[in-house]
């Protein structure tokens, strides 16, 4: 019978380790409050009585050594056999010191609120580590374009328009030609043929009628004082710079990304139509070893995915279901949501069709294939599985009607790979899709080519 406990914010290991030293009084607890240079460490045990005050600690080896030791001491005297939550626990919500911190998370772990994270080491955490990392460069990137608008605005309005132009925003020829001498009257200024050379080098597939179109609204739109021109193209030509050198840093970590994708069960995701290399990763990442997980009531609460309940009166009470909580993992819930939208028009048709169905029932659509896509997700990397609409997911199914649907869907999950930079490590013989493509080709008799 699987073991309950009323308790379902608490940490089942640390209640394990409690009853398997049978007293309070033989546990120690050790709060450190980290910090750049002098972390601060106290010691408790079971039942909350200090047995060490406060005293610093240096962030240095020398450092660790000295807690080591000074914890062996105190287990010795004591016969111990040595074997965001913080700051609710803490007793003063008006002040902040690092006394009142640490006291703080002992009392969070002494209220077994302390929690193991399935993404605290291996290739998971190197996982999560990059994708945050491609987040924030994200973020960068959006903060460098709106800046690269406003002086647009200012040299050649409309220009970062495609209707207008002709030209497609932050494209390659658009950053060529935002890079040098850009304004209205210079546009115009230019020669007809140098300009339908230049475009054609930066990929324009119709050069010719993207020179006359831009030439065209050039002459159509207000021109910038003289006195102003130098210093918004040299602002300019700084912002395009940076946002260069942003976009060469997002795919060299986003190849990286893959192969760490590719270590990892998070790796079966992306044989869901919709979902690519940067969803699976950001998903897998916040997830970590599924093995690990809490059930997944907890995770998509963890998520964010689930409204309030509130129910009161008895069995027949009416039941209020509110907004979902604020209080979540919202880089996890971002990345959710985003796979939801996607699948919704993108994915595979069961999905597609469940979308529609929910968003013309007024439904939530995006929450609700969010949640019905971590479900799966969870099974996926816990079999070690790729993605099966269910027609095929059935006892009576045909193996050929199955080898069919694996062949036919091969191609897109192999350039998905193949795009990022990562195919070997993807089909690596010692890598979850490289076993599972060994596998079908044996079990099926076909050849998944790479």
């Amino acid at each position: 019978m699987k073991k309950r406990n009323i308790y379902v914010h608490q940490s089942q290991e640390l209640l394990g380790l409690l009853e398997q030293a049978g007293n309070s009084t033989k546990v120690m607890c050790v709060p450190i409050d980290y910090a750049k240079k002098d972390h601060l460490v106290m010691f408790c045990n079971g039942h909350g009585d200090i047995l060490r005050k406060p005293f610093p600690i240096k962030n240095t080896p020398e450092g660790v050594n000295q807690l080591a030791e000074q914890v062996y001491r105190s287990c010795r005297y004591h016969q111990i056999n040595p074997a965001h939550d913080a700051k609710k626990q803490r007793e003063n919500l008006q002040a902040s010191t690092d006394r009142l911190d640490l006291m703080g998370i002992a009392r969070m772990l002494l209220n077994r609120r302390w929690n193991c994270c399935p993404a605290q080491s291996g290739a998971y955490r190197n996982l999560r580590t990059l994708v945050r990392h491609r987040r924030k460069l994200v973020v960068m990137t959006t903060e460098v374009r709106n800046r690269i608008h406003t002086a647009v605005d200012r040299l050649f309005p409309g220009f970062l328009s495609e209707s207008n132009s002709g030209i497609t925003p932050f494209s390659k020829s658009s950053l060529w030609l935002m890079e040098n001498r850009f304004s209205a009257p210079q546009i115009r200024r230019r020669k007809r043929q140098t300009l339908v050379e230049s475009l054609r080098r930066n990929g324009i597939p119709k050069p010719d009628q993207a020179a006359a179109k831009l030439q065209e609204y050039a002459a159509r739109v207000l021109d910038t004082p003289d006195e102003y021109l130098d210093t918004l193209q040299l602002s300019l030509s700084q912002h395009v710079t940076h946002h260069r050198c942003l976009q060469e840093n997002i795919e060299q970590i986003e190849t990286e990304i893959a192969v760490w994708l590719a270590q990892t069960q998070g790796a079966f995701l992306t044989s869901v139509r919709g979902i690519g290399i940067v969803l699976a990763a950001g998903v897998t990442a916040e997830i970590g070893d599924p093995n690990m997980q809490k059930p997944l009531n907890n995770l998509t609460s963890y998520a964010g995915i689930v409204p309030k309940i509130t129910q009161t009166g008895g069995p027949e009470g009416s039941v209020y279901i509110g907004k979902v909580a604020k209080r979540s993992n919202r880089i996890l819930k971002d990345y959710i949501v985003q796979s939801a939208s996607h699948m919704g028009l993108h994915g595979p048709e069961e999905l597609m069709a469940d979308y529609k169905r929910r968003d013309a029932a007024g439904q939530h659509a995006d929450f609700g294939i969010a949640r019905r896509y971590l479900r799966m997700g969870i099974c996926l990397m816990k079999t070690s599985q790729v993605y099966l609409p269910d027609r095929f997911r059935k006892n009576d199914a045909k193996p050929e009607e199955r080898a069919g649907y694996y062949l036919m869907n091969w191609p897109s999950l192999r350039d998905k790979w193949r795009k990022a930079g990562a195919i070997k490590a993807a089909f690596d013989q010692t890598s979850p899709l490289g076993q599972w493509r060994d596998m079908v080709q044996k079990i099926y008799d076909i050849k998944l080519t790479l």
